[in-house]
C-alpha cells in the first residue's frame, strides 16, 4: 500500500479525531499542573 492509501485508511477510520482529542486532553492536563508562584510574602487574611 502506498502512502496515499495509508492516509486514506487513516482518515476513514476516524483516527485523526481521536488523536486530536487525546492530544488536546494531554495539553489541558499539563496546563492544570502549573502551580501559582510561591513568594516570601504571606497574604494578611485577618486584616482587611
Amino acid at each position: 500500500m502506498d502512502e496515499r492509501g495509508l492516509w486514506t485508511l487513516f482518515c476513514r477510520t476516524g483516527l485523526p479525531e481521536v488523536w486530536l482529542a487525546i492530544a488536546g486532553g494531554r495539553e489541558e492536563k499539563s496546563q492544570q499542573r502549573e502551580e501559582p508562584a510561591k513568594t516570601a510574602f504571606q497574604p494578611r487574611v485577618g486584616q482587611a
